[in-house]
């Protein structure tokens, strides 16, 4: 019996899919690939998207009414790391990795043109 790894199974299956550990580390402070990014937001415009949650949970969680809700703690350790001349920009991933469900999206922060950390705002 031939065993092939996880990333050669998945190739095999589903075609070439474009391959960054940074997309499938699981951990927020991962980097991305700079064609992911799509284009820059400021603070205020990041917490205007993600304002937190509103539905019944806010009695028992009151944190996660603020900007980012569950990850508010990650967004404000995001916004401490900023350094001047940084920014925030939005990213996504490929199509293609919506499409095998393994799609990310969130707020990257961006130093000297590349992205140093990431927020995950939402995956599938």
């Amino acid at each position: 019996m031939i065993r092939e790894s996880p990333r050669e199974s998945a190739t095999l299956r589903f075609g070439i899919i474009p391959y960054s550990t940074a997309a499938y580390a699981g951990d927020d402070s991962s980097t991305i690939p700079k064609e992911w990014l799509q284009k820059p937001i400021s603070v205020a415009e990041a917490e205007a998207a993600y304002p937190g949650i509103t539905d019944d949970r806010v009695k028992h969680f009151p944190d996660a009414a603020k900007p980012f809700g569950f990850k508010n703690a990650e967004w404000e350790a995001l916004k401490a790391a900023m350094q001047p001349g940084d920014e925030l920009w939005t990213f996504s991933s490929p199509p293609a990795s919506w499409q095998g469900l393994a799609g990310r999206a969130g707020i990257a922060l961006i130093r000297n043109g590349a992205p140093v950390k990431i927020l995950l705002g939402a995956m599938n």
